[in-house]
């Protein structure tokens, strides 16, 4: 292996790397979980130094060149590779490698670190024993998969769990649980194997909780079909910059299914099958939170009504601005269907203190 992709690699191998980008120019960069921006690494890559790196993550199975100038793969620990070479970029190679964690914080972990106030924590804890169909949403980088990872691996262990994903990135502690992954199709020909042909499968493998990593294509259609005939507790991530964004991204990307709905019908059956909505964001500091925790309430004159549990507020002082997580005092629609269901749900996530 060449000096620079040994240097490359021992930063990579470091424990709180989190990504590692190259730029065509050979210009490398990091980030880590104790620096909230980018680094430059001191030294460039070459092409050659950068294929090696590469094919030392993924195997020596998995090649890129003109005849395939991009590839989303997965390195042999789980962790997320993508290159893009020219033709497609004006000279040299692309690379993102978003590594893996070794392992996940739970819930506890994460409000021990501050990202989630305990209230919160427990409220989300609550709703997910109660098998409420959630969606979490956020920017890239914002924490998504990190919260819906502890939110899945608070299912029973005699739950039937099964963990749907383009790239491995969960890792649940429960026994029984089956993780699917996608496939591109590949140089040999094999055709593709997509979400929603995963989503369409599970349907037939009697879960009791369906994980989708991400949804970001037609599955989403599939992903409200299970919710709406009875598959309840399931929970997905999706891209969107606030609750309200994530329902249209959302009916955006049922129409990518091809089916063909009248968006009034469409918007109701959203209703129907969602619970609640969680954003996450990422603030300036670096540090990541929840925003909003929304619970999606009804339908108006075709518009979707939503109802927000839990706001991030901020409050000015002389030593500056803070920003806090807290109840907005609204009471949860759907505890009036678990009261009817004889469960006396807790009414002391929403007190303020």
């Amino acid at each position: 292996m060449t000096p620079e992709a040994e240097k490359l690699l021992k930063v990579y191998e470091e424990p709180d790397t989190i990504e590692i980008m190259v730029i065509e120019d050979g210009s490398a960069y990091v980030e880590r979980v104790s620096e909230p921006d980018l680094v430059e690494l001191p030294f460039k890559v070459s092409l050659p130094a950068l294929g090696e790196f590469v094919q030392h993550l993924v195997g020596p199975s998995e090649r890129f060149g003109p005849e395939r100038p991009y590839a989303d793969l997965s390195a042999k620990d789980g962790s997320r590779v993508h290159i893009i070479v020219s033709p497609l970029t004006r000279s040299g190679a692309c690379l993102t490698v978003r590594k893996r964690p070794a392992s996940r914080p739970s819930l506890d972990e994460i409000v021990a670190n501050g990202t989630i106030p305990e209230r919160c924590a427990e409220f989300l804890r609550f709703a997910t024993n109660n098998k409420q169909n959630l969606l979490i949403v956020g920017g890239t980088s914002s924490g998504k998969t990190t919260l819906l990872n502890a939110l899945a691996a608070l299912s029973p262990a005699q739950n039937r769990v099964l963990v749907l994903e383009d790239t491995p990135e969960l890792v649940l502690p429960q026994k029984h649980v089956i993780y699917l992954k996608t496939r591109n199709r590949d140089p040999k020909g094999n055709p593709d194997v997509t979400l929603r042909d995963l989503l369409i499968n599970s349907l037939r493998m009697r879960p009791d909780r369906i994980i989708i990593g991400e949804c970001r294509g037609a599955e989403a259609f599939d992903m409200l079909s299970a919710m709406n005939v009875g598959h309840d507790g399931v929970m997905a991530t999706i891209h969107s910059n606030s609750s309200r964004e994530a329902l249209a991204r959302l009916e955006v990307l049922c129409l990518m299914s091809g089916v063909d709905f009248p968006l009034k019908a469409l918007r109701a059956n959203i209703v129907q099958a969602l619970d609640l909505i969680v954003f996450m964001t990422r603030l300036p500091n670096g540090c990541r939170t929840i925003a909003q925790v929304t619970e999606v309430t009804g339908i108006e004159q075709d518009i979707i009504t939503l109802s927000d549990l839990f706001k991030l507020e901020s409050h000015r002082s002389a030593e500056g601005t803070t920003v806090a997580l807290k109840p907005t005092g609204t009471m949860p629609k759907f505890y009036d269907h678990l009261r009817r269901q004889g469960i006396e749900p807790p009414l002391e996530f929403f007190q303020e203190t």
